[in-house]
């Protein structure tokens, strides 16, 4: 899903605890981790994000949004490109308690047809 110049989102190849629909927001550039990202960068994230979190709402009747974003070993990064998780959130509904699943290749681009006619 193409949101600016600078950052793209997309429907990553797994879930958490059934909750389907979350994305990463990823920057064009390489960096490696929240450290590098330069700070003119961040408006297009925090832009990018909200666009997003708006097109969860649209598109799968979410009642919240939560992100998530890992730096360093320690941190639990272990994709050692920068990028921002983003989830539609239900009440009740153990996204932090949940499983990793796959996407089928139908259910990713299902999703991501639907946010991006919701991104319109």
């Amino acid at each position: 899903m193409l949101l600016d110049a600078n950052v793209f989102a997309l429907v990553p190849t797994h879930h958490y605890a059934g909750i389907k629909g979350n994305c990463l927001v990823v920057p064009r550039t390489h960096y490696e981790n929240v450290l590098d990202i330069p700070d003119d960068l961040g408006r297009d994230f925090f832009h990018a994000t909200r666009r997003l979190a708006q097109a969860m709402r649209t598109a799968l009747h979410c009642e919240g949004i939560s992100t998530r974003q890992h730096n360093g070993s320690a941190g639990d990064q272990d994709v050692w490109h920068y990028h921002l998780h983003v989830f539609p959130r239900y009440p009740s509904d153990g996204l932090h308690a949940g499983q990793k699943a796959l996407y089928t290749p139908a259910e990713r681009m299902a999703l991501a047809a639907g946010l991006r006619a919701a991104l319109q």
